[in-house]
This record gives structure tokens, C-alpha cells and sequence, in this order.
């Protein structure tokens, strides 16, 4: 019959162990890796980032924020929250968004080809930075807000193309 000794080492070996595995559990913090070039310039493909947890109140136009997808978590800008207006114009049969686009007030347009989409309450609107690839809002709609669990520590500013701090929509 074999006894398991426990020398000096491997009681500090297996208390350490448990230490460190009860201040990860304990801590809000938890490192996330950014994949997909969605968010580029500002968080490149694989780069390691941390997060922290956000409640609902503290959500604000800008931040980048941990979303809990039903195929897996994604990394995206909040754009626009719940009572926000997005000026759409109508193309076919489909509504589409009109981020970037300031109509001037005297130009002549039908008002059946646009409209203002406001974003229900309880919900927001989220971006990638790198809007020609980033799959956002702007394909599945508004994301409910109990399923932003956490937030980017290192918030970065977007780094979008050549849009300058001017035309950002969440300055």
C-alpha cells in the first residue's frame, strides 16, 4: 500500500496553485483574445486584451464592449443607444443605415425613401471599427443589453480609416 507524504514542496506547490486559481476566479478581470480583422486599426487579429465586468448603466456611446453572440463572444463599438436615431434610406425592398451620410437640410428627397430607425430601449447598436469587413448592427440588428457581460480595459480610440474626430459619431 502506497501513502501519499506530503513534504514541505508539494503542500506549498498544490497552496500556491490553489492561491492562484482563487484570485482568478476572485478578480473581475479576465484576459479575452480580439479575432478578426472587425475592429482593426484599432485591435489587431489575435492581440491579447483584458476586460472587466460593465453593468448597464455604465454602457456609453463608444465604448468597446464584449458581446455574448449565440455562436461565441465578439468585440464591437457601441455606435448608438436605446432612443438614438438612425437616418436610413430605403434600397429595394430593405431599410439601410446611413451612418456617415449628413443630408443637407434644403436638398430635395421623398420622405418614403427615408426614414429615421430609433434604437429600442433596452438595446444598442454596435460597429466594427473596420467597417468594410465587420459583421455588426448593420447585419443583425440592434444587441440587447443583458448580453454585454464586459468592456475592453485598454480603451483604445478608433482608429477609423480617414474619419476624423469630427465626424465621429460617438465623440
Amino acid at each position: 500500500m502506497i501513502f501519499f507524504r506530503p513534504t514541505l514542496a508539494s503542500t506549498l506547490k498544490l497552496g500556491g496553485m490553489g492561491i492562484a486559481a482563487a484570485a482568478m476566479c476572485l478578480q473581475p478581470y479576465r484576459p479575452m483574445i480580439v479575432v478578426g480583422r472587425s475592429m482593426e486599426p484599432t485591435y489587431h487579429d489575435k492581440s491579447l486584451q483584458w476586460t472587466e465586468p460593465v453593468s448597464a448603466d455604465q454602457l456609453k456611446k463608444g465604448l468597446v464592449v464584449e458581446i455574448n453572440m449565440p455562436t461565441g463572444p465578439i468585440v464591437k463599438r457601441i455606435a448608438f443607444l436605446g432612443g438614438d436615431k438612425i437616418r436610413q434610406i430605403r434600397v429595394g425592398d430593405h431599410w439601410m443605415d446611413m451612418l456617415y451620410v449628413h443630408l443637407l437640410p434644403h436638398s430635395k428627397r421623398s420622405q418614403t425613401n427615408y426614414r429615421n430607425f430609433v434604437v429600442p430601449e433596452g438595446t444598442v447598436y454596435v460597429l466594427g471599427d473596420n467597417q468594410v469587413v465587420s459583421y455588426d448592427s448593420r447585419n443583425f440588428g440592434c444587441v440587447p443589453i443583458e448580453r454585454i457581460k464586459r468592456v475592453l480595459l485598454d480603451q483604445e480610440p478608433p482608429a477609423i480609416g480617414n474619419r476624423d474626430r469630427d465626424s465621429r459619431l460617438w465623440d
